[in-house]
C-alpha cells in the first residue's frame, strides 16, 4: 500500500510538487498576474501554496528531523526581513520580506523534504538532464535562425513581451530558451552537467545513451553564448577530471583546495592585477563586460562598506551615473542589500552543508556519486555567481539545489545483504543436477 501510494504522488518518479516547480521555472516571467502590486509568476505560485504546508512537515519532523543548516536558512532570510524593514518600513519590508522568504526558504524547502532518498535525487537529476536536453529541439534552431521559439511562443499566447534584442556572439544568436534572458537559460542547461554525468550516465565512458545526454547538456549551454554559463560548466568539469583521475588518492580535495589557494597567491605576486581582475578578465567574452564588473566589485564594496550590518535593502546603490544598476554579482549583491550577517549566514548554510555531507562514509557507491554531482554542481553555481546575479527562476533554482543534497546528512543506506533462495528460512538449496 505504502508503495502505491508512493507512487500515485510522483511524476516520471518525481514528486508532484517538485515536478511543478520544474514545470513553473520553465515559464517565461510574462506567464504571471499581479496580486496586490507584486508580481505572481508560475513558481512563485508554487511556492506560496506549498510553503506553510512544508514548515509544518519541517517543524513535525515527518520529513526529517531539523538541523543546524535549517536554522541557518531561517536566520539569513530573518536577517534579510529585518534590512528591508529597515530600508522600507515596516508595510514595505515585510510584503518584499515575504516573497524573498517564499522564493528562498520555500526553494530550499521543497527540495530537502521532497528529496529525501537516492531513488528521489536520481529520478530528479534524469527528469532535469532530459528537460535540458529536450529543449534543444527549439534553441538549436533558435540560435541559428535568432526566432526565439519557446519564449516568444509562450508570451505571445499570454500577451507578454518578445524577448529583447541581444548582440549576437561567435556568429550565433543567444538563446532564451524558455527564459527571460541567455544567462538564465545557460546556468539552467549547465547546472545539470554533474547530474548528468554522475547519475544519469553513472560515471561511465561506456554509457553511450547516458553520455548523449551529457554531450547534450554541453551543446545547449553553448547555445546560450553566454560567460557565466560557461564558468559553471568548466568549473564541474574540472572537478570532475580531478575526481576521476585522482578519485582513490586519499586528500584529494585538501589538495585541490591547497592548489587553490597557491594560485591565489601566485597570481597576486606576480601579477600586477588583483587575482579578483584577473579571473573576471579571462572569465568575461569581452572588455567592457569585464571593465564593468570590475567597477561594480569596487563601488559595491564600498557600498558594503559603508553599510555593513543591514545593507542598503532595494535603494540604490552609490555609482557613476552612466552605469547601469545590475550588480552582477550575487554574492556582493546579497551584501549590498542585507548586510554582511546575511552572506555569512549563506556562506555557512552552503559550505557547511557540503562539507558535513562530506564526511560521510561508507556510503554506496551510487550514493558517492550522487554526492559528486550535488556538490560539483553547487560549486560551479558558486565560482559563477561572482560573476553573474542570480535573479528570477535561476535564484529560486539555487535553493532548491541546496536543499536536495540535504537527504545524504541523515538517509540511511539499504546494507541489508540480498538473501538467495538457498539463504532464505524453510528452503533447502537447490541441489545440482547430476550429468550421470
Amino acid at each position: 500500500m505504502a508503495v502505491a501510494a508512493r507512487k500515485s504522488r510522483t511524476i516520471l518518479g518525481v514528486p508532484v510538487p517538485v515536478a511543478l516547480f520544474f514545470l513553473a521555472i520553465m515559464l517565461p516571467t510574462a506567464v504571471s498576474v499581479t496580486a496586490g502590486g507584486l508580481r505572481m509568476s508560475a513558481y512563485r505560485v508554487v511556492l506560496l501554496l506549498m510553503f506553510l504546508p512544508m514548515l509544518l512537515q519541517l517543524v513535525s519532523g515527518t520529513r526529517g528531523r531539523m538541523n543546524i543548516f535549517d536554522g541557518l536558512l531561517f536566520a539569513h532570510c530573518a536577517w534579510a526581513l529585518l534590512a528591508l524593514i529597515q530600508w522600507g518600513g515596516v508595510a514595505q519590508g515585510i510584503e518584499s520580506g515575504g516573497i524573498y522568504i517564499a522564493e528562498c526558504a520555500g526553494a530550499y524547502l521543497l527540495g530537502r523534504l521532497y528529496i529525501r532518498s537516492y531513488e528521489d535525487f536520481a529520478a530528479m537529476a534524469r527528469a532535469y538532464v532530459g528537460v535540458v536536453v529536450v529543449t534543444l529541439l527549439f534553441t538549436v534552431p533558435e540560435a541559428l535562425t535568432g526566432i526565439h521559439i519557446l519564449h516568444d511562443g509562450i508570451s505571445s499566447a499570454v500577451g507578454g513581451p518578445k524577448a529583447p534584442f541581444i548582440e549576437p556572439r561567435m556568429g550565433l544568436e543567444r538563446t532564451f530558451g524558455p527564459f527571460d534572458h541567455p544567462i538564465l537559460y545557460g546556468v539552467f542547461c549547465a547546472s545539470s552537467f554533474s547530474l548528468a554525468y554522475f547519475v544519469v550516465a553513472e560515471r561511465r565512458l561506456m554509457n553511450f545513451r547516458g553520455m548523449f545526454k551529457v554531450g547534450g547538456v554541453f551543446l545547449a549551454t553553448f547555445m546560450s553564448a553566454s560567460g557565466g554559463p560557461y564558468v559553471v560548466l568548466m568549473m564541474q568539469g574540472f572537478v570532475c577530471v580531478w575526481e576521476r583521475f585522482l578519485g582513490k588518492v586519499q586528500g584529494r580535495w585538501a589538495a585541490l583546495f591547497t592548489l587553490f589557494g597557491l594560485t591565489y597567491i601566485a597570481i597576486d605576486l606576480f601579477s600586477t592585477k588583483t587575482p579578483f581582475h584577473v579571473f573576471i578578465n579571462y572569465f568575461t567574452f569581452s572588455k567592457q563586460s569585464a571593465y564593468n564588473r570590475i567597477l561594480i566589485f569596487e563601488f559595491g564594496s564600498a557600498e558594503v562598506a559603508r553599510h555593513p550590518i543591514f545593507g542598503i535593502g532595494l535603494g540604490e546603490w552609490e555609482r557613476p551615473v552612466w552605469m547601469s544598476d545590475s550588480m552582477d554579482n550575487f554574492w556582493l549583491a546579497t551584501a549590498v542589500r542585507y548586510g554582511l550577517p546575511a552572506l555569512i549566514f549563506l556562506l555557512g548554510l552552503l559550505l557547511g552543508l557540503v562539507w558535513t555531507v562530506g564526511q560521510r562514509k561508507k556510503l554506496p557507491p551510487e550514493w558517492r556519486r550522487a554526492r559528486h554531482a550535488w556538490a560539483f554542481t553547487l560549486f560551479g553555481i558558486t565560482v559563477a555567481a561572482a560573476t553573474v546575479h542570480l535573479w528570477n527562476a535561476l535564484f529560486v533554482l539555487f535553493f532548491f539545489l541546496i536543499g536536495s543534497g540535504a537527504w545524504l546528512l541523515d538517509a540511511k543506506p539499504n546494507t541489508a545483504p540480498k538473501r538467495t533462495i538457498a539463504q532464505r528460512p524453510g528452503l533447502m538449496p537447490r541441489q545440482p543436477a547430476r550429468l550421470f
